[in-house]
């Protein structure tokens, strides 16, 4: 088999994987959990056209909404009342509804995602075989799957960043895809993570990286590689605001009609609603620049108020310097019946975690000893890599920190910081590689060790990331020898008999 075709193999293997991971039983369960009770009621909206704003920007309730076109499970459905709340108890959700088709589009995220982290890893390996083993660790990777498969923006929001962060890749690994175009097609691809979920801004650190290794090489030609940067640095800015204006402008058009003002959520809306942009919904106004201008401004203070008044603790609640040990794990639901119980929880595969705060303790070292003694095995294409993404690493971890003292933060927040500390991995495996010949000797019964061990894990907690029944005693033995669920029913304590 040539290295094109086994390529190709594989990478059509882990879209198979992902397929079935990620789709699977997108309507169980039948119920909306956590961040759904916010999502479903603006999906609602934006199906009736009428004009809103969220705590999040508008990217990712259009492809949410974009799934419930595709399936139109919901047309014998009046979800009307759920458009008039800005979060909805799932009780009062019309008997009937589907959740399949505002969950859709988010697992085809979540699959795409799977293809891009095998095309990354394809690109720090250079290995086919090696680059399918570690993308099983986004493939298997049960927080994700539990997340992706449910109407969560997490799923659009990662996979933009992973096609951003592929393009940053290629260029830094190789100068002639460093050019204008690859820095433009960047600031596109981050700009749409951005317009899903903000905190993903940060990745566009990652092309300053590039710059500042290319300034510490650059010797007389340090005046052409300044200019150089800034000229990239300037479009990439510039092709991620067209990116955001494009998407307010399209929000605002698609939803057209007022709101019903004296519910609760057209109340909320109407005090960031400018006059001359309820003229226009209300046909009063013509569409003008100041409309649009207005609508955005609205939207924008919408998500700042949100930001500010936002509660800082939260007993789901967790920091962020203890997410690389997955510190503060969330059950999203559970359904009890006929002795058993049905979880929904965001816990990720222990294995693959671990591995993860290893390659971040490994890179740490790799990069102070190519600092301190300089080898020709450590100064290789791979370290250059690592020092890039170890650096982008700690700067997505010191901004989220101080973002845990501005607001409560939830362990899903580290999904981009998890993927970095993933690409570490093939980067070490390489390096160590390279160094010592015993491990290239014994690669496949290592990578096939890694497969395995990743898969079982999977396999063990997967009743939790599907929704599959357990009983008690099933239950508690997913707690060795970690406590990752708190089993339910909870035994209630003996009560003592009433004083006479």
């Amino acid at each position: 088999m040539t290295d094109r075709t086994l390529r190709w193999g594989l990478g059509a293997l882990v879209l198979v994987l992902a397929l079935f991971n990620f789709m699977r039983d997108l309507n169980d369960p039948n119920k909306a959990f956590w961040d759904e009770s916010y999502y479903v009621t603006a999906a609602q909206r934006y199906e009736e056209q009428t004009a809103q704003y969220a705590s999040h920007p508008p990217l990712g309730f259009m492809l949410m909404v974009t799934g419930r076109a595709i399936l139109n499970d919901n047309k014998h459905i009046d979800a009307h009342e759920v458009a008039r709340v800005k979060k909805i108890d799932t009780r009062e959700i019309p008997k009937g509804y589907s959740f399949a088709g505002i969950r859709l589009m988010g697992a085809l995220f979540g699959v795409a995602g799977a293809v891009l982290f095998y095309l990354i890893c394809l690109t720090l390996t250079r290995e086919a075989f090696s680059a399918f083993i570690f993308s099983l660790l986004y493939v298997f990777e049960n927080a994700f799957i539990v997340h992706f498969r449910a109407a969560h923006l997490d799923p659009f929001q990662i996979t933009f960043a992973l096609a951003g962060i592929l393009v940053w890749l290629r260029a830094f690994d190789d100068k002639r895809h460093d050019g204008l175009k690859s820095v433009a097609l960047f600031g596109v691809l981050i700009g749409l993570s951005f317009m899903v979920k903000v905190n993903t801004l940060v990745l566009l650190v990652l092309p300053g990286l590039t710059v500042l290794r290319d300034i510490l090489r650059a010797g007389k030609s340090l005046p052409k590689v300044i200019a150089d940067g800034l000229m990239k640095g300037a479009v990439m800015v510039a092709s991620f605001a067209a990116v955001a204006v494009a998407v307010f402008a399209l929000h605002t058009l698609i939803n057209p009609k007022a709101p019903d003002f004296a519910s609760e959520s057209g109340r909320r809306d109407k005090a960031y609603m400018s006059e001359a942009y309820i003229g226009w919904l209300e046909g009063r106004e013509p569409l003008s620049a100041t409309v649009m201008i207005d609508a955005t401004k609205g939207y924008y203070a919408y998500m700042k108020y949100d930001f500010t008044g936002i509660v800082k603790t939260e007993k789901n609640g967790s920091r962020p310097a203890a997410w690389p040990v997955m510190s503060k794990i969330i059950n999203y639901r559970w359904d009890s019946g006929g002795g058993q119980t049905s979880y929904v929880q965001m816990v990720g595969n222990i294995l693959s975690w671990t591995l993860g705060l290893l390659a971040l303790g490994g890179a740490a070292v790799l990069l102070i000893l190519r600092f301190y003694r300089s080898r020709p095995w450590l100064e290789t294409r791979e370290m250059d890599m690592m020092a890039a993404v170890f650096g982008m690493y700690l700067i997505f971890m010191g901004l989220h920190i101080w973002l845990g003292t501005q607001r409560v933060m939830y362990i899903y927040h580290y999904f981009t910081g998890l993927i970095l500390s993933y690409m570490l991995l093939p980067l070490i495996w390489q390096v160590l590689k390279g160094r010592f010949v015993v491990l290239e000797k014994q690669k496949d019964y290592v990578l096939g060790g890694l497969c395995v061990g990743i898969g079982l894990c999977f396999l063990w907690l997967s009743p939790l990331t599907y929704h599959y029944p357990l009983t008690r005693a099933e239950c508690e033995a997913k707690n060795i020898p970690f406590r990752i669920v708190i089993c339910q029913p909870i035994a209630k304590p003996n009560t003592p008999p009433p004083q006479s």
